[in-house]
């Protein structure tokens, strides 16, 4: 051999045994994880949601395949980009509850790094705050406080007093709300749970973008946006749906027809369809996430209803009439089985009983629904459908007021209200909270408005 070949042969021999070195030294280096929750992972939501950051790009189904659960429960993975992923459990656990959320060691690096040792996040599963709206003056801000005066009322936004409406995220590390601007528009902004990081995340402009609604399963928000129009001054134009994704800011229409209205669009459980409000249509617009399928189901009530846990069915309000009176029914929409079936008021023992805003616990076994025993006098109490049995209680009796804006907890235990005195002012306005397993009601706070869950 020559020696300009041997020179040749041996310079590509150093050169491959340093690509080796290389590649041994950086499969050496170890994969760190860390979970970022707003406030740790020692407490965290009644999904167990878990936001991780890897501090190399990993390959997503090796990680998957090394997380475990204590007690041991499904979850969906949702992967922001190769180091940054969020974990949130299918099924949702009380507060209270202790588990562990293990990642054990192993392979998971995109060039063969690994997690050198097993990492566990012992966590609880904190209790809910409520977040509600308070109007001082002409001008409303979010506030929070725990159901039982701890922790006390906490000035969240700081806004000058412009907050609309709110949306909690599923997880309660963050809330979205529609904020008025300086053009008279409404923007999407949102803040974390301990009032930190206000931020906008939507600049609407001129135009109106109301009623946000966030996905249980991904970072999309869905929300109604009213175009300005040809005159910023003039009013705003017909209400559209439209999707917007928390993460990127990107933003479109959920529908290619751009004649195609509706308000207060709602996501299903599974992320698959929503319901919303088109009264053009005569009632409520069932859509699947692309936009491109839909039904309606004829009400006159305004509602969206609420889904059922599984997705499959829809419990809506719509009005009966008769001669004298009218009165409202709870329907079901029954998707697999494709029909419409009267729930409650639609038989002669519901003559003369109004029952309206239908919303299922998440536990499937609940309809709470507001009651007018008498359609003559507008007095409303609360009420609890039992689903599986059929029979129902009664959780308040003074028709002196007006039941309103309720929510379970994820876990489904407890439920959140307002209740207005007929006439009465707005500090008379009171927010209650009833623990479904001891029968307790609290009564929260008064004078605030909207109250909403905050996992």
């Amino acid at each position: 051999m020559k020696r300009l070949d041997i020179t040749a042969v041996s310079v590509f021999i150093v050169a491959l045994a340093l690509l080796a070195g290389v590649i041994w030294l950086g499969e050496q280096v170890p994969v760190d994880v860390n979970c970022i929750n707003a406030g740790g992972c020692e407490q965290i939501s009644s999904y167990a949601t878990v936001n991780l950051e890897f501090s190399r790009p990993v390959q997503a189904d090796q990680v998957e395949k090394l997380w475990l659960t204590q007690p041991a429960v499904q979850g969906t993975w949702e992967w922001l980009d190769e180091s940054h992923a969020r974990w949130r459990a299918n099924t949702p656990f009380r507060s209270g509850q202790q588990i562990s959320l293990l990642l054990n060691a192993g392979q998971v690096g995109k060039s063969g790094e690994s997690i050198k040792q097993n990492k566990i996040w012992p966590a609880v599963i904190r209790q809910p705050l409520v977040v509600v709206l308070k109007r001082i003056g002409d001008q409303q801000e979010l506030y929070s406080m725990g159901v039982d005066g701890d922790p006390a009322e906490k000035q969240l936004t700081h806004t000058g007093g412009k907050v609309l409406d709110f949306k909690p995220a599923p997880d309660g590390e963050t809330i979205a709300m529609s904020v008025v601007n300086e053009k008279k528009g409404v923007d999407i902004w949102t803040v974390r749970r301990d009032g930190s990081q206000q931020v906008k995340l939507l600049d609407c402009g001129l135009d109106v973008c109301t009623t946000p609604d966030w996905s249980l399963v991904s970072y999309e928000i869905v929300y109604t946006r009213s175009s300005a129009g040809l005159n910023p001054n003039g009013p705003k134009g017909a209400p559209r749906v439209w999707l917007l994704n928390s993460q990127s800011g990107e933003t479109a229409p959920l529908f290619e027809d751009a004649q195609k209205v509706g308000y207060g669009a709602v996501w299903s459980p599974d992320g698959q369809h929503f319901s919303i409000w088109n009264g053009l249509e005569g009632g409520i617009m069932v859509v699947n996430r692309n936009g491109d399928q839909s039904i309606i189901l004829n009400s006159a009530n305004g509602d969206t209803g609420s889904w059922s846990p599984d997705s499959k069915k829809l419990y809506f309000a719509d009005i009966v009439q008769s001669e004298t009176s009218f009165r409202n029914v709870v329907l079901t929409a029954d998707f697999e089985q494709n029909r419409v079936t009267f729930l409650l008021g639609g038989n002669a023992a519901g003559d003369g009983i109004s029952y309206t805003n239908p919303v299922c616990s998440p536990t499937g076994d609940w309809l709470a629904v507001a009651v007018q025993p008498d359609v003559k006098v507008p007095g409303r109490k609360m009420y609890l459908y039992d689903l599986k049995g059929g029979d129902g209680i009664s959780l308040t009796s003074d028709l002196s007021r007006i039941v309103s804006f309720y929510s379970w907890t994820p876990a489904g235990d407890r439920l959140l209200f307002q209740s207005d005195k007929l006439g009465g002012k707005e500090e008379e306005v009171e927010i209650w909270a009833v623990d479904l397993k001891s029968g307790k009601n609290v009564k929260v706070t008064n004078g605030v408005r909207y109250p909403r869950w905050l996992p």
